[in-house]
């Protein structure tokens, strides 16, 4: 990505671009980007369509491309999750796959998705004739970069191993992190640096940190501060249901982890092997020390029965989930 930001920045500009991945906020970033160096403000209602969802029709986006701008040198035509990059609409993804390589000098073209299947024909046309850049999220050292960075523009400092909590409590989704970092900004006295306490009082957590706090209070056998988690997730209207699939899902992270790190994998084989963050993993891994092989199968278990129970009508969703914490919390 810093390629293509050097690129926009020296007004070097391709007919058409891919952004690709799961991290909004950097789609948001350079998509604005693209849109400064291209279009005049006053010029940009003007000169810019917008296609969101697989339901456009391409003779639109076609038609929208070929026309010319006005009071301006370019046109910006955005295609959003249009579904041409998968299988499912071969007419239309090999219309927009032989139209690549004819853009008018006038157009650029600008293809937002979260999946790709790159062996298909508009990928490597795209490939071939314009620039594709995949923005998923960043690193932790990255965004522990990229926090820093924030907590300076909003006139305040951060050490790294608070940037680390911070990133630990809000999660790793960059528009959600940088909320957060203004409202630690509108908080703090200019240039006084944050601490975990001021992160705890004015940060709100993300639901994945709250389902880790959770599971924390179970390993740790406090079956009274994991009630009190699951009731204040319950006052936020979250489902019991959705409570335990996350439960579900974060035991299942530990195990698979504990299994890797005994086969002989670094964190960092983990996390590419699992495609987690590297603070995640290393969660996960903390977690996994507290429960042996065979306590956490037993654990999935125990939730997956709970799970059928619910959705049979044997029990109800809020009492179910409830008795497992009191009952798996004191074993």
């Amino acid at each position: 990505m810093k390629e293509l930001k050097k690129q926009l920045k020296e007004n070097h500009i391709y007919s058409c671009y891919l952004y690709y991945g799961t991290e909004y906020y950097l789609k948001t970033i350079y998509t604005n980007l693209l849109k400064k160096t291209l279009l005049e403000p006053s010029a940009e209602t003007m000169n810019m369509d917008i296609f969101e969802g697989n339901k456009q029709s391409v003779s639109s986006i076609l038609d929208s491309a070929e026309t010319l701008p006005f009071l301006s040198e370019k046109r910006l035509v955005i295609v959003k999750e249009s579904g041409l990059f998968q299988q499912g609409r071969k007419n239309d993804t090999e219309k927009i796959a032989d139209y690549i390589k004819t853009i008018p000098s006038t157009t650029c073209i600008l293809f937002i998705e979260n999946d790709v299947d790159k062996r298909g024909k508009l990928f490597k046309a795209v490939s071939k004739y314009g620039y594709i850049a995949e923005m998923n999220g960043l690193s932790e050292k990255e965004l522990l970069y990229w926090i820093t960075r924030e907590c300076k523009k909003n006139k305040f400092q951060i050490e790294t191993k608070t940037a680390a909590y911070l990133l630990r409590t809000v999660g790793g989704e960059m528009t959600q992190l940088e909320e957060e970092i203004k409202k630690l900004g509108g908080f703090l006295p200019e240039n006084a640096y944050a601490a975990y306490h001021d992160i705890d009082r004015i940060c709100t957590k993300s639901l994945e940190t709250k389902i880790f706090d959770l599971v924390n209070a179970v390993i740790n056998r406090n079956p009274k501060q994991a009630i009190i988690i699951y009731h204040n997730l319950l006052l936020m209207k979250e489902s019991p249901l959705m409570v335990l699939a996350m439960m579900i899902r974060q035991f299942r992270m530990i195990l698979q982890c504990k299994v890797l790190s005994e086969q002989g994998q670094a964190q960092s084989q983990i996390v590419q092997n699992l495609g987690l963050r590297d603070f995640v993993v290393r969660e996960y891994l903390k977690q996994s020390q507290y429960f042996h092989t065979a306590t956490l199968k037993q654990a999935l278990e125990y939730c997956l029965q709970t799970d059928i129970d619910i959705k049979t009508g044997k029990l109800n969703g809020e009492l179910a989930v409830e008795l497992l914490l009191l009952d798996y919390g004191k074993k």
